[in-house]
């Protein structure tokens, strides 16, 4: 059964902690990390190209053989670096924009964290990071919906077999959001 989230009490969940869409962790991807190298040097390069086709007469003074070659050279390498990191970051912030208006519709459903265990795809220091495997099971389809969390770098133990509440797209079950961060009491790591 989906529910709305209503600032107060929530029968199913106790007290619902209220979250603004702009406080909607959704964790850095390898995607963002790549979308600003390529970007900044995409752009680097771009400029530079740029810099010389307008100081063209400039160079041909200074340089030897065929300099007007080096702008489009320069150009031509930094364009579909800035183009592929654009294309990412516009990416990424469209996930963004799907993750804060499904929490900001506020329909969620009641999920039981099946599963807690390291996603080995990803290394940060030699450590992996945890993901929580929700699951949901329809009442009215009996349909099962498995939700994964965002990495974890710490061991959510006190969400072992407890109901978490994930934010979903009532017609798209697929655009969803494992609330974590709303369960747990706040966790700062040093």
């Amino acid at each position: 059964m989906i529910k709305k989230s209503y600032a107060g009490k929530s029968p199913a969940a106790g007290e619902v902690k209220e979250m603004p869409p702009e406080k909607i962790n959704t964790g850095v991807r390898a995607g963002d990390i790549v979308a600003i190298v390529f970007m900044a040097l995409g752009g680097i390069f771009t400029a530079l190209g740029i810099v010389m086709a307008l100081h063209l007469d400039e160079l041909r003074a200074h340089g030897t053989g065929d300099v007007k070659v080096l702008p489009l050279v320069f150009t031509a390498v930094g364009l579909p670096f800035l183009v592929t990191g654009i294309v990412i970051a516009l990416v990424s912030l469209r996930r963004r924009a799907r993750l804060r208006r499904v929490v900001n519709e506020g329909h969620y459903v009641m999920a039981d964290v099946a599963d807690i265990r390291p996603n080995f795809s990803v290394q940060v220091n030699g450590a992996c990071p945890y993901v929580l495997e929700c699951h949901y099971r329809d009442p009215a389809t009996g349909t099962l919906h498995i939700f994964k969390s965002r990495n974890l770098f710490f061991y959510p133990a006190e969400l072992e077999n407890r109901p978490i509440r994930v934010y979903v797209n009532r017609e798209n079950m697929k655009d969803y959001y494992v609330d974590v961060d709303g369960q747990l009491a706040d966790v700062q790591t040093h």
